[in-house]
């Protein structure tokens, strides 16, 4: 399998990234949007992937979603196109690991003043979500909405709601 297909991308607002641990929900500053608000993310011959690997390894990659503590006075339109090959992948590995993929999603304190409308569309289709090792969690979100605080990137596994207590 290649690696990384031949890609044409066009992104008007997204996020993936594979680092240490991010601010707690409670300490990641607001977005306020006064008006609407459009996210696309379009892949040809796509692949998108985002990896962590070690002890409380956290993977979090958004596309074209919200995440957090987010208004949006307006409409809000979220929509990930991915055309032939299609992949998108989000792994973290380790210990007390987290993976949080969102995907033309709300997650967190979302609130949105006028109509919301979310797409996800695949050809030749794969989408993947893993974390892998003791106490690990992940958490996937696919042109959804989902207000679990516990849940929000940020955290690892032992205090996001998953792994033991």
């Amino acid at each position: 399998m290649k690696s990384l297909a031949f890609i044409a991308l066009s992104v008007i607002a997204s996020a993936a990234m594979a680092t240490g641990p991010a601010p707690s929900p409670s300490s990641a500053p607001a977005i306020s949007i006064t008006g609407n608000s459009t996210q696309t993310v379009s892949l040809t011959s796509a692949f998108v992937s985002n990896k962590s690997t070690g002890s409380k390894s956290e993977a979090i990659q958004n596309l074209a979603s919200n995440s957090g503590d987010v208004t949006i006075s307006g409409n809000s339109t979220q929509s990930v196109n991915a055309n032939m090959g299609s992949s998108i992948s989000n792994e973290a590995t380790g210990s007390d690991a987290y993976a949080s993929q969102n995907v033309s999603s709300n997650l967190g304190d979302v609130t949105i003043g006028g109509n919301s409308t979310q797409s996800t569309t695949l050809m030749f289709a794969s989408l993947a979500n893993l974390s892998s090792g003791s106490n690990s969690k992940a958490v996937q979100n696919v042109a959804s909405n989902n207000a679990c605080f516990t849940c929000a990137p940020g955290a690892t596994a032992s205090n996001s709601g998953g792994g033991h207590h």
